[in-house]
């Protein structure tokens, strides 16, 4: 509901302060010389763009000479002070003795008619919007590839270099001065036109930064031979779309080490790419409170939040590979106890490694060890101890030697056992050797 009313209110204030307008040309079907292949859909394309950012747009597709004055005449004539203005040309547009034309659909090279009579200057529009007073003028030319026919009228490549007399005013052209668009087969709108469309799309993008990335955009998608170039005398700021109500909100909570105010964020704007960069913050905050007093079940109960974080399970493998160290070793010590204790006789320390034994059986042991002169006990661990939360079970070799005061022996005993023990408070005990 804030969101819808943030965007309704910017709308408001914009018509009511400040218009917004725009003429959108796309010269593309030529008569005299080829077809302008991406002309037209690009500037649909432009028009659909700029009305979606709440400009009033005039769009004018394939226009002679005199629709193409008598279109930006209509449009210079109802500009005002303050207003946002956009000027958008799709088509042929060439350079001649330093002065820059826009080609209407008619242009024919073979007419005796000098190029000033058959097309618009560029100059002149310009000098034009400089008496306008704009908050904002953006002239945007995405001049078409070249073709035979203009090139020997007209051998210099591209658009000329201009000079802008007031403030607030953006040319903007698809390639360096100099320097002709390169052809891009294929492409149902051209790349500059495309790049600018993408831009005024998204919210809170300023003009300046725009730019700086269509320039990226297309230097990088054509390896340097198209670098969009643009005059600037911008002062004011100026995006095509408002501001996100996520990301006015953002400003607020970024900073913050509230991870309340964090979770409330990211649950208010679930669907926003912010709330990604709120739940790593958010998560961020939690390790960094669980770093403080680390132990496995605070950890185990932060993975249940945030199960990808590298540093919180590295932090758990690690704390279990020594937990389970420190178990198998406690475990494979109270069985060495036990054997120790059997072979030394010491009835009592056999009961604290084994407390199940009965007060007879430990009454029978300690007949039987009266009996025997020397014993010979040994519990051998043959694998690792299977370990659970509280028992384990260890297989293990034992071996049992015994002289009895008489002299005699009975037979060793050598077989393979398993030794079951149950964890008892903070340590482990002996439950049965079977």
């Amino acid at each position: 509901m804030r969101t819808g009313f943030v965007l309704l209110l910017w709308a408001g204030l914009a018509l009511a302060g400040q218009t917004r307008r725009a003429l959108v040309i796309g010269n593309g079907d030529y008569k005299n010389v080829p077809v302008a292949a991406q002309a037209t859909a690009s500037a649909r394309a432009m028009a659909r763009a700029l009305t979606a950012s709440q400009f009033q747009v005039a769009p004018a597709i394939n226009v002679e000479a005199e629709a193409l004055g008598r279109e930006i005449s209509q449009f210079l004539q109802q500009l005002q002070p303050n207003d946002v203005a956009v000027f958008y040309f799709a088509g042929y547009a060439v350079q001649d003795m330093g002065e820059n034309y826009l080609l209407p659909v008619g242009y024919a090279p073979g007419s005796t008619d000098g190029i000033e009579y058959q097309s618009y200057s560029v100059k002149r529009l310009v000098r034009y919007l400089e008496t306008k007073k704009l908050a904002t003028g953006i002239l945007i030319l995405d001049q078409a590839p070249g073709n035979s026919a203009l090139e020997k009228k007209f051998p210099e490549p591209g658009l000329a270099s201009m000079d802008i007399r007031a403030a607030n005013l953006v040319l903007a052209m698809a390639n360096l001065p100099g320097r002709a668009v390169p052809v891009a087969p294929g492409r149902e709108i051209g790349r500059f036109t495309e790049a600018w469309v993408n831009a005024a799309s998204e919210p809170g993008v300023a003009l300046d930064a725009a730019m700086r990335r269509i320039k990226q955009q297309l230097s990088q998608a054509t390896g340097g031979e198209q670098v969009p170039a643009e005059i600037s005398t911008l002062v004011n700021e100026f995006a095509f779309q408002p501001r996100s109500a996520a990301a006015m909100e953002w400003d607020r909570v970024a900073g913050s080490k509230d991870p309340a105010a964090l979770e409330a964020f990211r649950q208010k704007f679930a669907g926003d790419p912010l709330a990604i960069e709120a739940g790593r913050r958010l998560e961020q905050l939690e390790w960094e409170r669980v770093k403080l007093a680390p132990d496995a079940r605070a950890v185990r109960q932060f993975l249940t939040r945030f199960p990808q974080h590298q540093e919180a399970l590295q932090w758990l493998k690690t704390q279990e590979a020594s937990e389970k160290a420190n178990v198998n070793t406690a475990v494979l010590e109270v069985i060495a106890r036990y054997a120790k204790a059997y072979e030394s006789k010491d009835v009592e320390a056999m009961q604290a490694a084994r407390p199940g034994f009965a007060a007879a059986d430990k009454k029978r042991l300690e007949q039987a060890f009266r009996e025997f002169k020397s014993i010979r006990y040994s519990l051998t661990p043959t694998g690792e101890p299977a370990i659970e939360p509280t028992a384990a079970t260890v297989k293990c070799r034992l071996k049992v030697e015994m002289r009895s005061n008489d002299g005699g022996s009975p037979r060793p005993v050598d077989q393979a056992v398993t030794v079951k023990l149950r964890r008892q408070a903070d340590a482990w005990v002996i439950d049965t050797i079977q």
